[in-house]
């Protein structure tokens, strides 16, 4: 089959990180189909539109990539480029996630003017995050801590932290740092083990109409399976606990070999107090039944009584 000339148009937030990744997941589409040209499609979603009110408050699944799935759906552009992290769990119909790059490394990163470490923070110091993740494993670390809430792209959350001194620290994800370049910020890793990261991070998801065979022949040597592997495992037990990208949990799917899968889940209250956790490992061709056996443990040890008061707290707040 000849390759298609079809021009590329690709659907992106407009901040300077979604920028910057989809024009690099279009680069690598040019770099095999170098006979055509790419287009940047730039468009505001409700979570980027809507600064002041907490992420839940505001609609909950879906605020940052509907928008932009609406986009591929009426047909303004052909692929959309998402940080996996912000996708529910749920398949849009109509849509396919068609490649998932390769996964850069997972782990929060503490930014902070005085300290390298959350045990180092200041007594009663602010920690600037809307995450409910972050915010209950850092209380569970440093109950102390007063949680103020901190959104905003990138480059604000860390002049926040920096220049205007609004808070004493936040917490950013290392793959979006080193995306956009901000490498001097990389210096203060926070553990795993401490801090788990949120379902899909550092990972990229590229995503196309389902009838669009032309953009999935594209997009199809740009999946990396074991980072796909271990991602849609990630989602999968997240999508087994009915949660979402702003619930309290964390999840990590790591292969220890070859042939094996480590899922490490953790699902916390608001505050950090309450704190259920799996760690189990299995083999990949047994994925199914590894992440449900995951998700059965949580569940067991009170994972949905535990998400259903956190939502009642947001709900209230």
């Amino acid at each position: 089959m000849r390759p298609s000339k079809r021009d590329i148009i690709i659907a992106t937030r407009k901040s300077q990180l979604a920028v910057t990744q989809s024009q690099r997941v279009g680069e690598m589409i040019l770099q095999l189909n170098s006979r055509v040209a790419m287009e940047l499609v730039r468009i505001e979603s409700d979570g980027d539109r809507v600064l002041d009110h907490p992420l839940a408050a505001i609609g909950g699944k879906g605020l940052f990539t509907r928008a932009i799935e609406q986009a591929l759906l009426s047909g303004r552009a052909d692929i959309a480029v998402h940080s996996l992290k912000d996708m529910p769990t749920d398949v849009t119909p109509g849509l396919v996630l068609v490649a998932t790059p390769r996964r850069m490394p997972v782990h929060d990163v503490l930014i902070a003017r005085d300290a390298d470490r959350i045990e180092d923070l200041p007594q009663g110091a602010t920690l600037g995050t809307c995450s409910k993740r972050r915010a209950a494993q850092a209380l569970r670390v440093r109950p102390d801590l007063k949680i103020v809430s901190l959104r905003g792209n990138v480059e604000t959350r860390i002049r926040k932290v920096m220049e205007e001194r609004a808070v004493d620290a936040t917490m950013l994800a290392a793959a979006g740092l080193t995306r956009l370049g901000f490498r001097d910020y990389l210096s203060k890793p926070i553990p795993v083990e401490q801090v788990l990261p949120a379902v899909g991070q550092g990972a990229l998801a590229v995503q196309c109409r389902a009838d669009d065979n032309t953009t999935m022949r594209r997009c199809l040597p740009l999946n990396h399976a074991v980072s796909a592997t271990a991602t849609n495992a990630e989602r999968h037990v997240v999508q087994r606990l009915n949660g979402d990208c702003h619930s309290p949990i964390a999840i990590l799917a790591e292969f220890v070999d070859s042939v094996g899968l480590r899922i490490r889940a953790r699902v916390m209250s608001p505050d950090g107090a309450e704190c259920v956790e799996v760690d189990e490992t299995g083999p990949v061709k047994r994925m199914r039944v590894l992440c449900d056996a995951v998700a059965d443990r949580l569940i067991d040890q009170g994972a949905h009584r535990i998400l259903d008061e956190a939502s009642r707290q947001a709900e209230a707040t």
